[in-house]
């Protein structure tokens, strides 16, 4: 919502504060209010968002049964046949230039600062830049290519550094 709503965290101990809510899947990022002041939780994992705020994020994932009686419900309904062709490519297509890059792509691990207040942390990546491939030519002669992929919880970053 932009963060234009506020929710108040119910006490659940001694020093813990708690909210129950129903999100559908997503990625969430949120901040707390402590004493007046937009706080992020640094041991929770955080991100850095469009303006360079970081803020804790979440991913909420769609529930799959482990026991599945039947998949047919799961299934994709079958495509037409007549929705595909085996047309080439004609000379306008060919001649035309490529797309410019989305500039969501230029917020790569390789593109962040560090976070002031946990410098081996470093912020996750968005999912827009998962699984792309990142280049760049440096001024003192380097060539510098990374991608990030994500394995279950975990994000690996590759990082190739060649002079060039």
């Amino acid at each position: 919502d932009n963060w234009q709503s506020r929710q108040v965290l119910h006490r659940s101990g001694n020093r813990e504060f708690a909210i129950v809510k129903m999100l559908p899947p997503g990625v969430y990022q949120y901040k707390f209010i402590v004493d007046g002041e937009w706080k992020y939780a640094p041991d929770q994992p955080a991100m850095y968002d469009e303006m360079g705020n970081v803020n804790n994020v979440l991913e909420v994932q769609e529930y799959v049964p482990e026991i599945l009686d039947s998949l047919d419900s799961f299934l994709a309904p079958a495509s037409p046949p007549e929705s595909y062709s085996c047309a080439l490519f004609t000379a306008d297509e060919i001649a035309k230039e490529p797309p410019a890059c989305p500039p969501h792509l230029h917020l790569t691990l390789l593109n962040m600062p560090q976070i002031p207040d946990a410098p081996n942390l470093l912020p996750r990546p968005q999912h827009v830049v998962l699984n792309h491939m990142y280049g760049d030519k440096t001024k003192r002669g380097m060539q510098v290519l990374g991608t990030t992929h994500r394995y279950r919880s975990k994000y690996i970053t590759l990082v190739f550094i060649k002079p060039s």
